[in-house]
């Protein structure tokens, strides 16, 4: 099972303009939490006060955090402060499955989630649940994941306002092109 290459946790600095007309800065850690108990809890807090996961039903919530915390396919972004009167507070959540790609592809066509013994470490990541406070945090997530799976494919599927499903299919070939053409430039 991969796991994030050294450093153990990655940071991440982020400025942006706030809407009072100053500048906000966040450095913000992207990591796995050592203990899959607190980590679960974490995940559950935190996903569960946002859109659309507090529509669902706990028990689904819950088992779907504790599969990917039990098999190590998640990211918390923590907003660290130089202060240390503080402790770092959750601003992001990934968690995700591997998948080959037939499933991938049916899990795409359908809208219907595989089941769990489908999740066999294949060569596609199927992000199940993202939530974040802020972009700066969900970059963050983004970035990390791609770094833990850089050659993989990245699918995720989206309901927008009145029902409608979005996928999101990010292939291989696409992020290959980006590495030559950054790598070119």
């Amino acid at each position: 099972m991969p796991t994030l290459r050294s450093p153990a946790a990655i940071r991440y600095h982020y400025s942006w303009a706030s809407h009072r007309g100053g500048q906000i800065a966040m450095t913000i850690m992207v990591k796995k939490i050592p203990d899959a108990w607190v980590a679960i809890g974490l995940a559950a807090h935190f996903v569960a006060k946002r859109e659309p996961f507090s529509r669902f039903p706990a028990g689904d919530l819950i088992r779907t955090l504790s599969n990917q915390v039990h098999r190590e396919n998640y990211l918390f972004a923590l907003d660290i402060v130089a202060n240390a009167a503080r402790p770092a507070r959750v601003i992001g959540y990934f968690g995700w499955a591997l998948y080959d790609e037939a499933v991938a592809e049916r899990f795409a066509a359908t809208g219907v989630p595989p089941p769990d013994e489908l999740t066999t470490g294949g060569d596609v990541i199927w992000i199940l649940t993202a939530a974040a406070e802020n972009r700066g945090a969900f970059f963050a997530l983004a970035k990390a994941t791609r770094a833990l799976y850089p050659a993989h494919r990245v699918m995720a599927i989206r309901r927008k306002a009145g029902g409608r499903r979005v996928t999101l299919d990010q292939s291989r070939a696409r992020v290959q092109a980006r590495k030559i053409s950054t790598s070119a430039g």
